[in-house]
């Protein structure tokens, strides 16, 4: 697997965004199940990013990348197994983007924004630099990750077909503002929400509050998009809502969906070599179970018609 790596500063870089020519590629040989660690046998280092040019041409490009407070063993692990989670056949080709999101104390949460959007205009450049002959471009994100991906799309050239939010840490607003008119460059965007995220409900407004005094946030006590959806939504945008409930009262849906459980191996708590068989009942599915129920018939056109 492929990973774009704009993590700038001291190696491994985590205090800023490099530009497209500092930029890094991964790529692990390691079998999936594996763990992966940063500049250990099985991961090949590269210093120019040009390289993916190579691998991309007919193939649907899949982008997918981690939220605030990952550090880079974790990010490599967590997106590897959405790879493998997602079981895609040859002619897609994922994609890891590493972006600087590791904070040492919560305050870097901050300024985080910032880098998640300078990372989201690198991405941009890459894929109208290196990327114009893939088939179709698609991204995953998660958390803050969601900014990255809504900037690359507020900035790219080229039209992406799926962008796909899970949890993500953006105002619920920000179609109608600050990426207004973003969905213009994707033939659809899916938000994945629950309203069991006790992050985004109880740190998400007042971290977006302290954001302010840097700058680029918007309406700062609004609700987080990764746990009402997008208000006001736009035509192609969908808003999937994780059967779940914080007050822990129905026994019939999956009760306590959380912020990290969209990814499988996100925090290594359920492995990337646990092979789960297909959910065939969403409500019910178990966290790692209805990621995949979600993202798979996102990335294979078969999107469930779950309420918009």
């Amino acid at each position: 697997m492929w990973f774009f790596d704009v993590r700038g500063g001291p190696n491994p870089g985590t205090t800023a965004v490099a530009d497209l020519g500092q930029a890094r590629l991964h790529y692990v040989t390691k079998r999936d199940g594996e763990v992966i660690k940063p500049y250990a046998s099985g991961v090949q280092t590269y210093a120019d990013v040009a390289l993916l040019a190579r691998y991309v041409a007919n193939r649907r490009l899949v982008f997918v990348t981690h939220g605030y407070n990952v550090t880079m063993r974790d990010g490599l692990n967590a997106l590897s197994g959405v790879r493998q989670f997602l079981s895609l056949d040859e002619s897609y080709l994922v994609i890891g983007v590493l972006w600087p999101g590791e904070g040492g104390t919560p305050l870097n949460y901050i300024t985080e924004h910032h880098d998640a959007i300078a990372a989201g205009k690198r991405l941009a450049e890459l894929v109208d630099t290196h990327c114009g002959a893939a088939a179709e471009v698609n991204f995953i994100s998660h958390s803050l990750g969601g900014r990255v991906g809504l900037e690359c799309l507020k900035t790219v050239k080229r039209r992406f077909r799926e962008v796909c939010l899970t949890a993500p840490a953006v105002n619920a607003d920000a179609f109608a503002k600050r990426y207004k008119g973003v969905e213009a460059k994707a033939e659809r965007i899916s938000i994945l929400a629950s309203k069991a995220d006790k992050i985004l409900m109880l740190a998400y407004p007042p971290g977006n509050f302290a954001a302010t005094f840097t700058g680029e946030i918007d309406a700062p006590l609004t609700a987080a998009l990764g746990r009402t959806g997008a208000k006001p939504r736009p035509a192609n945008v969908s808003n999937y809502q994780i059967p779940s409930t914080f007050l822990w009262l129905d026994p019939a849906v999956d009760r306590n969906f959380d912020h990290m459980d969209y990814y499988p191996g996100q925090t290594m708590r359920t492995s990337p070599a646990v092979t789960l068989p297909a959910p065939i009942d969403r409500n019910n599915a178990r966290p790692a179970q209805a990621a995949r129920n979600n993202l798979w018939p996102l990335m294979t056109h078969a999107l469930p018609n779950w309420p918009a």
